[in-house]
């Protein structure tokens, strides 16, 4: 079910499946910003990732010597969720772990995702609280997908020298380091090995701009980030992904406890990040 936030610059929609945002109308261009999920490209919008960001190694982890089996980046955006706060200009969406959750990971949790509307932006905040009687791990990320035109459109990050890495067929992290401009074309080559992983850097935005004009930035203070648009398709797209975790890596051999960039929580506490969606005038 859709619930609507609206303001005299943006209108925008959140689907109480999976907490995704699946709309970000600009009434000044009067036009959609946000990916709208033909599935001959990309049947998604902007999935919430949790409790995974990316694959397990061999699609499992282990926690406690016991094995547990999960899809690429989890099921939270395959879930049901319960608006629980519904006001002016914000919205908060309620999941619990429940019986099916727990087979496919080991800790109870509530995640609150919430979307304000403030102005010219969209804050999508993130709450994480361990339920459960003991210490739990988990990653959290962003999946947005927003309209490019390939070819045309320029991708800006507020650093230089940046390296990325990438990842194999099988989904999994490795180690070599490349570099890539702080402004580039976005053209279908750029991602013919997959997703770039941006880590350990001191980028907060990454911006989008056409005809010379800056028209959308997303700004966080994640640890590492993703760049994706679905290769060889010319999909008119692109994801850029804050993450509080990411896939294994390819030499990883690990349970659940020691992945990489990934969070915990000791009973009781709980955990706030946000990042924020800016549609320039």
């Amino acid at each position: 079910m859709l619930h609507f936030l609206e303001n005299n610059i943006l209108k925008i929609a959140v689907d109480t499946h999976g907490a995704e945002l699946s709309s970000i109308f600009n009434k000044n261009e009067n036009k959609e910003m946000l990916w709208q999920g033909d599935p001959q490209f990309w049947g998604r919008k902007s999935p919430v990732l949790f409790p995974v960001v990316g694959k397990y190694k061999n699609g499992k982890t282990t926690y406690e010597r016991k094995e547990y089996q999960s899809g690429q980046h989890g099921f939270a955006r395959d879930s049901e969720f319960t608006l629980i706060e519904k006001t002016e200009n914000k919205l908060s969406f309620e999941l619990l772990s429940n019986e099916e959750t727990l087979k496919q990971y080991p800790f109870k949790f509530r995640l609150v995702c919430s979307f304000e509307l403030n102005n010219d932006r969209i804050i999508v905040g993130w709450n994480v609280e361990n339920i459960d009687d003991k210490k739990i791990y988990f990653s959290i990320g962003a999946h947005p997908a927003f309209y490019c035109r390939k070819g045309e459109t320029i991708l800006a990050m507020n650093s230089e020298n940046i390296k990325y890495n990438l990842i194999n067929s099988n989904g999994l992290y490795t180690t070599p380091k490349y570099d890539v401009e702080n402004d580039f074309v976005l053209h279908d080559k750029v991602f013919d090995n997959d997703a770039l992983i941006i880590e350990n850097s001191d980028i907060s935005e990454v911006s989008l701009i056409d005809n010379g004009k800056k028209y959308l930035t997303v700004k966080f203070d994640a640890p590492l980030f993703g760049i994706w648009s679905p290769t060889k398709k010319n999909a008119p797209f692109v994801c850029i992904e804050p993450w509080f975790g990411r896939c294994d890596a390819e030499d990883f051999d690990g349970d659940i406890t020691e992945r990489e960039w990934s969070n915990s929580l000791k009973i009781g506490e709980k955990w706030y990040k946000e990042y924020e969606i800016i549609i320039h005038e």
